[in-house]
């Protein structure tokens, strides 16, 4: 099992799709440094609407590839995922490099992490 899923990490990695994972004191960095990141909250519609990060945008993940282009339209935009405790967020970030936005990062650990 650990070899396949350090296959599928080198994989990722040859072809440019590695995420890049910060923590929550960074995160707060680059949203007072840049009042244009979109915080992206990818938990279901009920987890969000029990409380989520101010500002973020909820697009649940299994509804990122239909709704994601028409919320976030520049693929250079700086996005940062997150989730409850970073599965669903790292699974998002490397579905919207693979979409073909460049500027992804994951909150590390998730809201749990805060």
């Amino acid at each position: 099992m650990i070899k396949r899923i350090l296959k599928k990490l080198r994989k990722n990695y040859t072809r440019g799709l590695s995420v890049t994972e910060i923590d929550y004191n960074a995160l707060q960095d680059m949203v007072r440094n840049d009042s244009n990141i979109i915080l992206l909250d990818v938990r279901s519609v009920q987890e969000f609407n029990e409380g989520h990060l101010l500002g973020a945008l909820n697009v649940p993940l299994g509804e990122l590839k239909n709704k994601v282009g028409l919320l976030i339209p520049n693929h250079g935009q700086t996005i940062i995922v997150y989730c409850k405790m970073g599965s669903r967020s790292l699974k998002a970030a490397t579905n919207l490099n693979k979409m073909g936005y460049t500027n992804v990062y994951q909150l590390k650990g998730g809201l749990d992490s805060i």
